[in-house]
């Protein structure tokens, strides 16, 4: 089967190098899927689950919270301003994050406090999302 390589690192650690079959990952515009053989892009991402297949096994599943990812040469890199494990979440602080992101959201503010509580409040949607699937998976 062929693979391609995936690499996923934050400004802080290098989160995971492995070979993989699928990779889906949160694009600035919505999700993007890439498998092997995809042509080379860079693109900006957004806030939300990145999903590796690697052939077997269930997939490896991150909240990503923005960032870039680039496909060169057969090799993916998601170059993510933060990354989480899915199973490391937890619902309950999740949906506290929740609320408090829709209550900054609804609040007044500059431009750019509004922007900042948008995306806080996408993060903790997608945060939400995935301790709620991860649950159901236990």
């Amino acid at each position: 089967m062929a693979q391609l390589r995936c690499n996923v690192v934050t400004p802080t650690e290098s989160v995971l190098e492995c070979d993989a079959t699928y990779v889906e990952f949160p694009a600035w515009d919505g999700q993007k899927g890439v498998a092997p053989g995809a042509a080379p892009f860079l693109v900006r991402l957004g806030e939300g689950r990145l999903r590796i297949e690697r052939g077997s096994g269930s997939p490896e599943v991150f909240l990503l919270d923005g960032g870039f990812a680039q496909m060169n040469g057969g090799t993916l890199t998601i170059l993510a301003d933060g990354a989480t494990a899915s199973g490391s979440i937890k619902a309950a602080d999740a949906e506290k994050e929740l609320a408090a992101a829709n209550t900054a959201a609804s609040a007044r503010g500059t431009l750019e406090a509004r922007d900042g509580a948008e995306r806080r409040q996408r993060l903790a949607y997608a945060r939400v999302a995935l301790a709620r699937s991860s649950g159901a998976r236990r």
